[in-house]
């Protein structure tokens, strides 16, 4: 199989050499309408071949065409990895946006790491999340702005750590929107309750 994709990416890298660039988004936009066609079917290893294709193609590709790719992608459960990961990590948030609320592609640690260093449009995309384990969440609130914090808290979706719960009480204390979100979720540890209570009174 390896052998094949390498055979694959030189044949497509000397394609490219001879294709004017205006026709390289109409390459792309054929292989990724040929991934989603049979993404159900398609077996790990060939998943790995289009991720590999994709990711060599849009290496040159502008803004544009990589908001289009996002889209497409996004709420692919087994979209190529590489290069879900990839259109995530812009800082151009038509790009990444629709990656990190929506692609199941991602690993914790990716959301994690992006978390950490992004934009709060970035973090408010993540907090937008269908499901959010505690390990992203508690990297949200550590750099959460007032409206991604309240988003995040009432996601119900979404898993806190017991330090998670703490900082959002904490930060409660001057939001009382924030601290009514609180208010309504039911996993509130029972030994934290008397604190939001505080600050609700």
């Amino acid at each position: 199989m390896m052998a094949a994709a390498q055979s694959l990416m030189t044949e497509l890298d000397a394609t490219l050499r001879k294709t004017p660039d205006s026709q390289h988004l109409v390459i792309l936009r054929r292989v990724t309408d040929l991934f989603l066609v049979g993404a159900g079917s398609y077996t790990d290893e060939q998943i790995a071949i289009f991720d590999t294709v994709i990711s060599r193609l849009i290496e040159k590709m502008d803004q544009a065409a990589l908001v289009e790719l996002s889209a497409r992608l996004a709420g692919i459960d087994n979209a190529p990895s590489k290069v879900v990961a990839h259109l995530s990590g812009s800082d151009n948030i038509a790009i990444s946006g629709p990656t990190l609320e929506k692609s199941d592609t991602l690993s914790d640690q990716t959301l994690v790491e992006i978390a950490g260093k992004k934009s709060q449009k970035h973090l408010a995309a993540i907090a937008g999340r269908v499901r959010i384990s505690a390990l992203v969440t508690d990297a949200l609130v550590d750099r959460a702005n007032a409206e991604v914090s309240r988003k995040v808290t009432a996601n119900l979706g979404a898993t806190f750590s017991e330090i998670g719960f703490v900082k959002l009480i904490n930060r409660a204390k001057s939001d009382r929107d924030l601290a009514n979100a609180i208010s309504k979720r039911g996993d509130l540890p029972d030994e934290l309750v008397p604190f939001l209570k505080l600050t609700l009174t």
